[in-house]
């Protein structure tokens, strides 16, 4: 069973990725999904093949890699590769991270958003369009 939460929210917290596009919480349970993202993500018995979020927690189960910005809480689960920020916490109870990725904020965005296939938002035209202007020439007036 997946559950996602569309509910979207517009807080960036000081980073640029653009947590509106995703839901606030996201959870797998009892089950395998390849992409989950959102502002807190749970997984419970499960499998997850890429995690992108700030909050990651990891039950009793298994992420293959994890983009995560804040913190990460490992109870009796297992992570094979975390990328993170060097601020992103670290709680471990019975299970265990294999590998731990440092990167910079810039290289963290561009992972995530590589990983999710998400193009940054492009900032809008500063310049107002301009009217394309057509001659037209009425060659038959129709009468009805």
């Amino acid at each position: 069973m997946t559950l996602n939460s569309n509910e979207a929210v517009d807080d960036n917290e000081g980073d640029d990725f653009p947590w509106e596009t995703v839901g606030k919480r996201s959870s797998v349970g009892l089950s395998k999904a390849n992409k989950v993202a959102g502002i807190k993500v749970s997984t419970l018995m499960s499998f997850t093949k890429v995690a992108v979020c700030r909050k990651l927690e990891v039950t009793m189960g298994r992420v293959s890699e994890a983009i995560v910005f804040e913190k990460v809480d490992v109870t009796m689960g297992y992570i094979k590769d975390l990328h993170c920020l060097s601020t992103t916490t670290q709680d471990i109870g019975l299970g265990s991270i294999e590998k731990v990725h440092i990167h910079s904020q810039e290289e963290l965005v561009k992972m995530a958003l590589e990983k999710l296939d998400t193009n940054p938002p492009q900032p809008s035209p500063s310049a107002p369009l301009e009217p394309i202007h057509v001659n037209a020439v009425v060659v038959e007036d129709i009468k009805h």
